[in-house]
C-alpha cells in the first residue's frame, strides 16, 4: 500500500501543477481580452486624430468636415449595435 501512495505521489503533484497552469493560463488570457478591449477606438479618437491632422494641414478644412460628417453618420448608424461600423472612413481619398 505505502509503494502504491509512493507512485501516485508524483501523479498527483504533475495533475496540480497542470491545474496551476491551466487557471494562470486562463486569467492571462481575460486579462489579454480585457486590455484589448479597451484599446478600441472610440469616434472621439477618430474624430481627434482627424482634427490634429487638420491642424498640421494635412486635411483642408473641407476633408475634416466630411469626415466629421461620415462619423456622425455612423455613430447614429451604431447606436443600435454593439460596435459601431467604420467602413465608411476607408472610403475617403488618401491624403495628397
Amino acid at each position: 500500500m505505502d509503494e502504491l501512495i509512493i507512485r501516485l505521489i508524483p501523479l498527483v503533484q504533475s495533475c496540480v501543477l497542470l491545474l496551476i497552469l491551466l487557471v494562470v493560463v486562463g486569467l492571462a488570457s481575460r486579462l489579454f481580452r480585457v486590455n484589448l478591449a479597451k484599446t478600441e477606438l472610440r469616434p472621439a479618437d477618430y474624430l481627434e486624430s482627424f482634427r490634429k491632422l487638420q491642424e498640421e494641414g494635412k486635411l483642408t478644412d473641407e476633408e475634416f468636415r466630411i469626415i466629421r460628417t461620415l462619423v456622425s453618420l455612423q455613430i447614429n448608424r451604431s447606436l443600435d449595435s454593439t460596435k459601431p461600423d467604420f467602413s465608411l472612413l476607408n472610403k475617403i481619398p488618401p491624403n495628397r
